[in-house]
């Protein structure tokens, strides 16, 4: 630990733990008379300026009051709901309030749009604070979006968040389920309820009661093995409740889309034990030829509140997936640069070097030299065919177990325990394709000849490929903090300390054979086809031929053995010097332990953040330095150690909560930088240095707007810069693939009527838009272009007490679209989806 970070320690334990003196004021929580949380609902002292709103939770507090009597006035878009005398003193008085049975119909309008509205970011801090008091950017997707939106997948949910787009649907590989791309960096969803939980399938949506995007290196709060530089996504599960109550629901949709799924809730014991139970099964086939995808979930839950400081909660999620994906088959491209290698090789075993250099230097360089074109959507392959077959797919089993303990020591200290276990076992057979250049087998079939040539640019083959991943990984996470918040005068400081243990264990063995590529041995290959789909091989691709190559032909394995444990302490502390100022710390020490290559590292991540608040709980400026990191291992010719790789953010915004509650949002720039990258050593190839670097930076904006009850906007964009600054000569200054497209907006509006016979009607419309993206971008082959796409969707729902009708339909416009990493994905066309929901 070097000197500042000793100080920062040091000085952060100094605030967080030191007794302050208290002094008077109002603390308490607004519930509905079911007992549910009314979050965003204004708590004012008449003729004075002093205010407040509740939380998510619905919980305010308002501090430093004098003694005296006040009137405490409630309410909600400017209607006063209720008022209350009260008599402050030298100590903070408690006071709850609950809406009337009277008012149920505008109870149930502020419970929605309380949750729509309120971006609270307990979980990016591991301390309860609003949106407001956060100095980084957090985008919180609520349940009521998701419901009105009818949002089965996490897919769907997070075309609400800024910046952010998919790259691959979940690969059933324990690498945390599907692929999205934020600020600029792969991200996935690793994180449960603030605490580690890989996942290996697409995630059901069917226990999240809401999805928080939390962007930015963020490995202080949450450790490297989580958190990818551009952020993390948290998936808050729906918990237990003291009161009766769910619903069942089955939908139904083009392609074969069928649901059911069920949330129900038990009281066991009045106000001390419940229990709910969310369940799940799905099936949707391919909007292609082929292609299927089955999952089922099954989610308890228990809550056990034997008073008002204790409570205990034990769930888990047991997860089925069976499938080949339900149409968008990985489609990879045999480049220039992978075949020119290979066959300088085989002319090299005949020929002299100088005829070899002369017939290689004519070969194509480029993907239009190969291909004939650089764009995926001028590629010849049928955009409706998957030159899949239903028989050969992967299945997945996973298991996760939960336990959490809140334990309130007095009203300024709270101690929680979380514990977690999963084990996720994978099988069966993964298929994708490559699309082969035309001058492959023209050259390949030339040297019969004694001609070698290349022929003309082109692509009139497709080598459709199949491995066979068997294994399991098993995860366990245990995390220990300890929260408090104290206030001296007029500074207010809020703080949590805590440690955890994470152990990690994946064996992957991913069998292998060899096909022929024109004579030539190529992993994976099981045949080659015509690209129109006319070959008379084409119904070959099934399992029975499958496992009849994996018998005979000549293959092998490769495994995916990783097994390691990380020991980590962390500190977090949020001070309000002012009700105008407020500043935060946060360092966390890591030490991950290789077990595979027995090797261990040690690292330092520090975060720092400042709020200025000119307009008390309206508008904020923050900025803040944030850090995260990636453990390497090895060294360079010199035998020097690999350190961490490393990257660091600096970013500056405005937050905005305006006229009571109708407008918020935010807006920042953002720079990352990432150093420490492990690449060539140009002066000795066969080794590694590490002094390579990566840059990314951009803007984000978010605008939810409530112009009055029963109407939503929500509107955000997103634009990112990213570049190898350092890095191997093949992609030295160039955009990393993988960093998504430079622009990208999403747009959601939604209108609810609220009176009158057509009270619960809900229409909405929904669009995405995204820019250019590389599928390849490298020397010198160029880079192989993803399309701008704009998707629009549209719902209409209608919602009553009892029961609840839904119809969606996305891509209205039929486009044809990709996504991809190192690959083009196409994507669904155009589908509609019927729901109907009873509650009870």
């Amino acid at each position: 630990m070097n000197r500042a970070q000793r100080i920062l320690l040091c000085l952060t334990l100094l605030v967080s733990f030191s007794s302050f003196a208290q002094k008077g004021g109002l603390f308490g929580k607004v519930t509905t008379p079911d007992g549910l949380p009314l979050g965003q609902i204004s708590i004012t002292l008449v003729d004075t300026r002093i205010g407040t709103q509740t939380d998510e939770n619905g919980v305010y507090a308002i501090r430093n009051l004098k003694a005296g009597t006040y009137t405490v006035q409630v309410s909600f878009t400017g209607s006063v709901r209720e008022t209350k005398s009260v008599t402050v003193g030298e100590s903070p008085v408690e006071m709850n309030f609950s809406i009337t049975p009277e008012t149920k119909q505008l109870e149930e309008v502020i419970v929605e749009t309380g949750k729509i509205m309120n971006r609270a970011a307990s979980t990016s801090n591991k301390l309860s604070l609003s949106n407001l008091e956060t100095p980084q950017i957090v985008h919180s997707i609520s349940s009521v979006v998701l419901r009105k939106q009818n949002a089965m997948t996490l897919e769907d949910a997070m075309k609400n968040a800024p910046g952010v787009t998919k790259l691959w649907d979940a690969t059933s590989r324990p690498d945390g389920g599907s692929f999205f791309v934020s600020r600029g960096f792969q991200t996935s969803t690793k994180v449960r309820n603030g605490v580690a939980n890989i996942v290996n399938t697409n995630v059901e949506m069917a226990n999240l009661e809401r999805i928080e995007v939390i962007k930015g290196p963020s490995a202080t709060m949450f450790g490297s093995i989580i958190s990818s530089y551009g952020g993390l996504i948290n998936r808050v599960t729906k918990k237990p409740y003291f009161k009766e109550g769910g619903y069942a629901d089955v939908s139904y949709g083009s392609y074969n889309f069928y649901r059911a799924s069920a949330d129900a809730n038990f009281v066991l014991t009045k106000d001390k034990l419940a229990a709910r139970i969310n369940v799940a099964g799905q099936n949707q086939d391919s909007w292609q030829d082929a292609g299927f995808q089955r999952s089922y979930i099954i989610a308890p839950s228990i809550l056990y509140k034997p008073n008002n400081k204790l409570s205990v909660n034990v769930d888990a999620e047991i997860v089925g997936s069976k499938g080949n994906g339900n149409g968008g088959n990985f489609l990879f491209v045999l480049t220039p640069s992978m075949v020119n290698g290979p066959l300088r090789q085989m002319l090299g075993q005949m020929l002299p070097p100088a005829q070899v250099d002369a017939i290689m230097s004519q070969a194509p360089q480029t993907f239009k030299q190969a291909f004939g074109t650089d764009r995926v959507d001028e590629f010849k392959t049928s955009y409706d065919r998957s030159f899949l077959n239903d028989d050969i797919y992967a299945t997945t089993q996973s298991n996760a177990f939960f336990g959490e303990v809140n334990y309130k020591f007095s009203r300024h200290w709270n101690a929680q325990s979380v514990i977690t276990y999963s084990n996720s076992h994978n099988s069966g057979y993964t298929s994708y394709q490559y699309l082969i250049p035309n001058y492959v087998g023209n050259f390949i079939n030339s040297l019969q000849t004694g001609v070698p040539n290349f022929g003309t640019p082109g692509h009139d083959s497709l080598g459709r490929m199949v491995w066979n991943p068997v294994g399991s990984t098993k995860t366990f996470n245990f995390q220990q903090n300890f929260s408090s918040d104290y206030q001296w005068g007029k500074v207010r400081n809020r703080a949590v300390a805590g440690f955890d243990f994470a152990y990690y264990r994946s064996l992957v063995i991913y069998n292998r054979y060899y096909g022929s590529l024109y004579g030539v041995p190529y992993p994976d290959l099981f045949d080659i086809v015509d690209i129109n789909g006319q070959s008379p091989k084409m119904n070959q691709f099934n399992k029975e031929n499958v496992l009849n190559a994996f018998a005979t032909r000549p293959g092998g394995t490769l495994p995916y053995d990783q097994e390691s444990s990380v020991y980590s302490g962390y500190i977090n502390n949020v001070t309000n010097i002012t009700d105008y100022v407020i500043v935060s710390a946060g360092v966390r020490v890591d030490h991950f332990k290789n077990k595979i290559m027995d090797q261990g590292q040690t690292k330092w991540s520090p975060k720092v953040g400042l709020i200025l608040m000119p307009l008390k709980e309206q508008l904020t400026v923050f900025a803040n330095y944030q850090n995260s990191f990636t453990n390497k291992f090895g060294g360079d010719k010199n035998n020097k150690p690999f350190n961490p790789e490393e990257a660091n953010q600096v970013e500056f915004g405005a937050k905005y909560n305006l006229f009571k509650n109708k407008l918020t949002g935010s807006v920042s720039y953002y720079n990352v930088k990432v150093k420490d990258v492990i690449r060539m050593d140009l002066s000795d190839p066969m080794f590694n240095i590490q002094d390579g670097e990566q840059h990314s930076k951009g803007i984000e904006a978010e605008i939810v707007a409530n112009p009055y009850i029963g109407w939503t906007i929500l509107f955000g964009y997103g634009y990112n810069d990213s570049k190898y600054v350092k890095a191997d000569a093949d992609v030295e200054g160039l955009r990393p693939v993988g960093t998504g497209p430079r622009n990208t907006a999403n747009f959601w509006t939604n209108y609810t009527f609220t009176k009158n016979t057509l009270k619960g009607l809900g229409i909405g419309v929904s669009a995405n838009y995204a820019g250019e993206a590389n599928a390849v971008n490298q020397h010198p082959d160029g880079a192989l272009i993803l399309p701008a796409y704009s998707v629009i969707g549209a719902h209409v729902t209608y919602d009553t007490k009892r029961y609840r009708l839904g119809v969606k339909v996305n891509n209205i416009t039929d486009k044809e679209y990709w996504m991809g990493w190192s690959n083009y994905i196409p994507q669904m066309r155009r589908q509609l989806i019927g729901t109907i929901a009873v509650k009870f």
